[in-house]
């Protein structure tokens, strides 16, 4: 009876000053919330902090970190927003592979107001590409023939500078869906003995570069593989050879003949010892053979006949 009379007691208290004790009750998460929210702001901050500490220690680009949280502020990005767009690069660079394309992209991104969840598929698959060029591009470069083009004297590269250059260019055709084996064939033939020991290795950076922009590749590797084993044999420079694609496009728009075709008279032009300047003018001009203006190279005469008859349109298609 004592022990229930007492609990009866302090029930009875309780009740009667539950409206002046409840209020400070529910008073008390407020205050903490009040308390702890410029805490927790500076945990996001700092967590934001963190990973931009880590991507410098990791040896990302500082101007593009800086340049990236520039725009990302005037896009009104999130901590987190911002802390996901950096994250593919942090990876990368963990793995020692070239960071700075991944970024790139992600300013190109900002500078066109590109949503961020609209661009992380994008670094994702950049992320990829690098990822997946680097073992490529690490056992090429260990070959004899390879090592003695970098290593000459004036090659304009050192082997860090060459091995990053070449991961970024041979990511580009594997983003563009280009078969790892296709790629690996190029990389074959250009180091090869014949041809390594007679051409830069910015040529060769620039020819793994444009693999995947000729109109050939995706559906005849073979044809564009060839054409650019001829331009380095005939003696392109790197200019002339990022020129290439575009130029081939324009001579198959002109010329309404299959970008197949279009190689053939490159190749007959490459042959006669015509300059790469050259050349290229008359791929712009339309004069795929490199004769006189509108002259058709020979043996191409009946498939220019094919592409203005049944073919045309799709070889228009194509252009």
């Amino acid at each position: 009876m004592q022990c229930y009379s007492s609990n009866k007691y302090w029930k009875d208290i309780i009740m009667k000053n539950s409206k002046h004790i409840l209020p400070k009750i529910l008073t008390i998460p407020l205050l903490l919330g009040l308390v702890l929210l410029p805490v927790l702001s500076q945990a996001q901050t700092a967590s934001l902090q963190e990973v931009l500490e880590q991507a410098r220690n990791k040896g990302v680009e500082q101007s593009q970190l800086q340049e990236l949280q520039k725009r990302a502020q005037a896009r009104g990005l999130t901590d987190q927003q911002l802390m996901d767009i950096i994250e593919p690069a942090i990876a990368l660079a963990d793995e020692n592979l070239p960071s700075e394309t991944v970024l790139q992209k992600a300013l190109e991104g900002l500078s066109k107001g590109v949503p961020a969840n609209r661009m992380m598929p994008v670094l994702r698959n950049m992320q990829q590409s690098v990822q997946s060029a680097g073992p490529l591009v690490e056992s090429w470069i260990q070959r004899p023939n390879v090592k003695e083009m970098v290593g000459r004297p004036g090659a304009g590269m050192s082997d860090s500078q060459f091995r990053n250059e070449m991961i970024k260019a041979t990511s580009r055709g594997l983003m563009n869906d280009i078969p790892s084996g296709e790629i690996q064939k190029l990389l074959d033939e250009i180091g090869s003995g014949e041809l390594s020991g007679n051409v830069q290795p910015s040529n060769v950076v620039a020819s793994v570069g444009v693999f995947a922009e000729l109109p050939t590749t995706a559906d005849q590797p073979e044809a564009s593989r060839s054409l650019i084993v001829r331009s380095l044999k005939g003696g392109f420079k790197t200019a002339e050879i990022q020129r290439l694609p575009a130029a081939m496009k324009v001579a198959q728009q002109r010329s309404q003949l299959p970008a197949a075709s279009v190689i053939e008279g490159v190749a007959r032009q490459m042959k006669g010892g015509i300059p790469a300047k050259k050349i290229l003018q008359n791929l712009f001009n339309g004069n795929v053979g490199g004769g006189p203006p509108g002259g058709t190279p020979p043996g191409l005469e009946n498939k220019q006949n094919r592409g203005n008859s049944g073919d045309k349109g799709n070889s228009g298609g194509n252009g």
